[in-house]
């Protein structure tokens, strides 16, 4: 068990908490705003881990150029093994640093305003001193005043998938599939992150039965809502995904039934 990890949170209060956020990275060399990530390493206090998940174009050196005299650094995976291996494996790196008090992850799209990104690293702080929760995590909500703006079809898709996940489960957070979260950094996280996940597409989903199965009870989670959010070109979800995405609700429903039969 790690001791850090479990520290009562009002006792850091005051205390800036220490956030390392990984960004997993496959062949992003089309889309990279070189601009944007040194913008936001430079304004964020979060160390910021990219993964490379075996890219074939020049997203390693991409890394290199923005993260070199910083305290973030790049991670280098042999082979594509997909977005869910490249978030666990960075986030079980971090988990090992035990001055890190929380863990996430972003999408390397640039698709979040930085200020988005600062202000939910700061709400992550705000409730772990006032209350016990366990992941922040960013929401895709198109309300009054806000500027989100997203495929319709992949919107749809993300309604149909959550509510189905949700039959005989109970609530889930409204908008799973957002690229940018944060959690306690705790040796329950890294139980639920010591196999590999059998999705790669509702992985997120997948970690919530893994954690009400280990842990005995459903994540808390506090959905924060984005100000700003648009769709950047160059997405790797193609139409065939479509049939990725029913073979993994069967995987994820599998899980379910059996965290409800524990």
């Amino acid at each position: 068990m790690h001791s850090g990890y479990c520290q009562d949170v009002s006792t850091r209060k005051g205390v800036p908490l220490t956030i390392g956020v990984v960004v997993p990275c496959f062949n992003e060399e089309a889309r990279w705003d070189t601009n944007y990530w040194r913008e936001l390493i430079a304004a964020s206090p979060a160390r910021f881990l990219f993964v490379d998940d075996g890219s074939t174009d020049s997203t390693r050196q991409k890394i290199d150029l923005v993260t070199v005299g910083t305290t973030s650094k790049g991670m280098y995976l042999p082979v594509n093994a997909g977005k869910a291996e490249a978030v666990r494996t960075g986030l079980i790196s971090l988990l090992d640093d035990e001055s890190l008090d929380g863990v996430g992850y972003l999408d390397a799209d640039g698709a979040f305003a930085i200020a988005d990104i600062l202000r939910i690293q700061s709400k992550f702080g705000e409730l772990r001193r006032k209350q016990s929760i366990d992941a922040v995590w960013s929401s895709r909500v198109a309300l009054a005043g806000r500027d989100i703006q997203r495929s319709t079809a992949r919107h749809y898709i993300g309604r149909i998938v959550a509510t189905f996940v949700s039959l005989g489960y109970g609530a889930i957070p409204y908008d799973t599939q957002s690229g940018f979260k944060i959690f306690h950094a705790s040796d329950a996280l890294r139980v639920t992150l010591n196999q590999s996940f059998g999705t790669r597409w509702l992985f997120e989903i997948e970690l919530l039965a893994r954690w009400q199965s280990a842990n005995g009870r459903p994540m808390k989670i506090w959905e924060e809502p984005l100000g700003y959010w648009h769709d950047v070109p160059g997405s790797k979800i193609r139409g065939l995904e479509a049939l990725r995405i029913a073979r993994e609700l069967g995987i994820v429903k599998r899980e379910q039934r059996r965290v409800n039969q524990t």
